[in-house]
């Protein structure tokens, strides 16, 4: 019988010391010190420990801070894990520590080295009170979201409006607004507090903007897409979805010890590399596309200078693909040298929300205030014209050609020459169209290239081509030389050279 009562002993003193049955005995001893806090905390307040090893509750008795006889606020901690993340609160999630700025400050992390440690801090300021350095940002921010909502009320009453590409348009806009509304709450500790999962909103925008923009492109310019071609582009945005859609279903406070645990923040950094290498190669493709686009000589003044706008909008978007490529390198940095460069990247990130914001807006801007880009043109047999009216253009269009050479003014829009007859633009398109089998920017080339030949050869050698050709109305050499050549077949040195050696073989 005592044999059995002393083996039992024994088991019960092995099982204590191995941990059995009971939980594990605290290994570290560390005492918090906090040295000081923001003039404005409430003096009456309590200031609680809220760490992971607790389930991230933010009022635990035991956790409370004692006001020390020298004013500091003392905590004792006994705890088993040499690896804890923690943060200073008033007591809720609302009051919770802030960086100097206002903005919300990552979790402190300690790593025990010895037994018994003693840490001091200091807070610098509380969430729900301090003085935000970046409320005229958030503002700004909700501002552009609403000029955003008001450009698509505009845009959609556009009368004979290019309807495809401006409702595009406007799927554009409303997912932009959505993002930068969903960007500026990330800023409002209590909107976070009322629903956390907004932090998603932004991301909306990451593998949606390229592949919208390029379509727009297509049916503004009036290309044809099939849309076999279109839906594939949109698996990126599917699978990122995919991929966040078991945080969607989280409960609210499981959901935000989630992100305090940066359980969300690999997703956040993959996603955003992925999406600068996917917005990337559809800047290349949009550029690709205007580039060819701008080269046909069918073109009016009014679609060359859209065109040049949207060029200078991809030469904005360049310059934000090239900051969110320093905002990776930065991270990536800090990765590797294990250092603490989140203040550059936020302020960095917050320069790209700021300029994307102001690249689509004034691209809607553009696109009301010249409507008649994104109209729809009407078909020759919805307009009646009969053909005296057709001669009597036609005559007084060949007086301002032949007599009044006003092809010699590089100004020279299809619009200002209708001006000039009195006729509508569309109604003299018309008769260019169908009395000369040509479009108009091809008869005035014409024009001035015979008379460029003429002013040549009158003046042998002793002008250059160039300003001889900014004499007979071109603005530039390009296009001076692709109008030569399309007219003649050839360069204007090739032409001169046949010219001279048929003359020389008579």
């Amino acid at each position: 019988m005592n044999r059995k009562v002393i083996l039992w002993g024994l088991l019960c003193c092995v099982w204590s010391l191995t941990g059995f049955g009971a939980d594990e005995a605290p290994k570290y001893h560390t005492t918090f010190i906090v040295d000081a806090v923001p003039a404005n905390t409430p003096h009456d307040a309590s200031i609680y420990l809220v760490t992971d090893i607790d389930g991230w509750v933010t009022d635990k008795a035991e956790r409370k801070f004692q006001r020390s006889p020298d004013g500091t606020l003392v905590l004792h901690l006994l705890h088993s894990s040499d690896t804890l993340q923690y943060k200073i609160t008033r007591g809720t999630w609302s009051s919770v520590e802030a960086r100097k700025n206002g903005r919300a400050r990552p979790n402190r992390l300690l790593i025990s080295t010895a037994s018994e440690q003693t840490v001091h801090m200091t807070v610098e300021s509380w969430e729900d009170i301090s003085s935000h350095s970046y409320t005229i940002y958030m503002y700004f921010l909700i501002i552009a979201a609403i000029q955003g909502l008001l450009l698509v009320v505009a845009i959609n009453t556009i009368r004979n409006q290019n309807k495809t590409a401006n409702s595009i348009l406007s799927v554009l806009l409303v997912l932009i607004t959505i993002s930068v509304l969903g960007r500026a709450s990330t800023f409002d500790p209590d909107v976070f507090n009322w629903e956390p999962k907004l932090l998603f909103v932004p991301e909306l925008i990451l593998f949606t903007y390229g592949p919208i923009f390029y379509l727009y492109i297509h049916k503004l310019l009036v290309i044809e897409v099939k849309w076999s071609r279109i839906w594939p582009q949109f698996i990126p945005f599917l699978v990122q979805f995919a991929l966040y859609l078991p945080y969607l279903a989280l409960e609210r406070q499981t959901f935000i010890y989630k992100v305090l645990d940066k359980e969300l923040f690999p997703y956040f950094a993959i996603t955003g590399v992925l999406a600068l290498l996917f917005n990337s190669a559809y800047w290349i493709i949009c550029k690709r596309i205007l580039a060819g686009y701008s080269t046909q000589e069918h073109l009016n003044e009014k679609q060359k200078k859209y065109l040049r706008f949207l060029d200078y909008v991809l030469n904005i978007k360049a310059i934000y693909l090239g900051l969110w490529l320093i905002v990776v390198v930065i991270y990536v940095s800090g990765r590797i040298l294990n250092t603490d460069l989140l203040y550059i990247s936020e302020n960095l990130i917050d320069v790209l929300w700021l300029l994307f914001s102001l690249i689509i807006f004034a691209l809607a801007y553009y696109a009301v205030k010249h409507p008649e880009v994104l109209r729809e043109k009407k078909k020759y047999q919805d307009q009646k014209i009969n053909q005296d009216e057709i001669s009597s253009i036609k005559n007084k269009l060949i007086k301002l050609l032949e007599t009044d050479q006003i092809y010699l003014k590089p100004e020279l829009t299809l619009e200002s020459m209708a001006h000039m007859i009195p006729t509508a633009s569309h109604t003299l398109s018309r008769v260019i169209n169908e009395q000369f089998d040509q479009h108009f920017t091809e008869l005035i080339n014409t024009y001035r290239v015979d008379e460029f030949i003429r002013k040549v050869e009158a003046s042998g050698d002793s002008a250059s081509f160039l300003e001889i050709a900014f004499s007979v109305g071109f603005n530039s050499k390009p296009t001076f030389n692709r109008a030569f050549k399309k007219i003649k077949g050839c360069t204007p040195r090739q032409y001169f050279k046949e010219v001279h050696s048929s003359d020389d073989r008579h």
